[in-house]
């Protein structure tokens, strides 16, 4: 399906607003979205809309969140139930601000909602020339330990943003084998899952998502301990709950911390992007070991992808992601 970016984006915040989100909220929420539509997404940003967000559709829609630390280098907000990616997305300017001016600022959010484009907010801060660094106890449970047959952490995310002298390097990632939620996107296409990456409630390698139960770490023991090492970040560090702790029935409990780093604290900005953008340039000048598996830098295939849909004002979204959208949408307007 193709649609005029401008349009997809007044067909969004219509359907948010219908759902009871005020306008600035709306508005927000809907660049978000299409931003995260125009550099892709395993997920479809507009086909999770209707799903993924229906949580932020309740009653604590309009919550204010409140700030119950601040420190020189570091704030920590108490979301009351306000979605987390609103949260990130009001903070992230004064945040920047405060890097540029400490050298290093971090902050913390709990009593929230699952938080959601952390790649977006790594690109926005790297071209803002600094270094973000996100993570988040993302669950509530669903990853088991390494070599164990019960989950115990989220599929806890992270991501990171490096300014460089052309497009931003950006990873983000789950530090689990596959995203959790491949579980119900496979069950709807109809597709088996990934091997060696999903169990079953017995500890059995399973490509089944009627059976998949939960996820393994990545990379073995390793993953498992930066997996283990994100859930206390965002979790119990901003007073959120960590493993088993970490009630099934709520995401109130997830936690965020991002840390953001103003390179020119360390030394000129400009000799710091000349070192990145080598640093890239180099690694893709190696030569592939699969011809057809190029070598990459993460973030650049998004960052040219959305030069590619910006320069013509049209974006192309799944068809499928954008039937459940338009029922949705069309559900909401009646």
């Amino acid at each position: 399906m193709k649609i005029q970016i401008d349009e997809l984006k007044k067909k969004v915040v219509t359907f948010l607003s219908a759902n009871g989100f005020n306008e600035q909220d709306a508005n927000t929420l809907t660049e978000l979205v299409v931003e995260q539509e125009l550099v892709g997404n395993q997920f479809s940003a507009v086909g999770e809309l209707p799903g993924k967000h229906s949580r932020l559709m309740e009653e604590v829609i309009n919550e204010k969140e409140e700030v119950v630390v601040t420190k020189p280098a570091l704030k920590l907000i108490k979301g009351n139930g306000r979605s987390a990616p609103l949260i990130t997305a009001d903070y992230l300017d004064e945040v920047v601000a405060n890097a540029k001016q400490q050298g290093i600022y971090a902050l913390g959010v709990y009593d929230s909602t699952y938080n959601d484009f952390f790649d977006i907010f790594c690109r926005r801060i790297a071209e803002k020339d600094c270094i973000a660094i996100i993570v988040e106890n993302g669950g509530p449970q669903g990853v088991t330990p390494f070599g164990g047959k019960t989950d115990v952490t989220g599929t806890n995310p992270i991501a990171y943003g490096i300014p460089t002298n052309k497009y931003p390097i950006v990873f983000d990632a789950a530090t689990a084998m596959h995203a959790y939620g491949r579980i119900k996107q496979s069950k709807e296409n109809n597709e088996k899952l990934p091997d060696n990456a999903y169990v079953d409630k017995r500890g059995n390698i399973t490509t089944d998502p009627e059976l998949a139960y939960a996820v393994l770490p990545f990379g073995g023991f390793k993953g498992f301990g930066i997996n283990l090492l994100i859930d206390v970040l965002s979790g119990s560090l901003v007073r959120g709950k960590s493993g088993l702790d970490q009630p099934l029935d709520s995401q109130r409990y997830i936690g965020t911390l991002i840390i953001v780093i103003d390179p020119a604290a360390f030394g000129e900005i400009a000799d710091f992007k000349a070192s990145t953008t080598k640093l890239a340039e180099d690694i893709l000048t190696v030569e592939p070991i699969d011809q057809s598996q190029p070598v990459r830098v993460p973030g650049y295939r998004g960052a040219k992808r959305r030069e590619e849909f910006e320069a013509a004002g049209i974006i192309e979204i799944n068809d499928n992601d954008w039937q459940k959208f338009e029922a949705a949408f069309n559900k909401a307007s009646e």
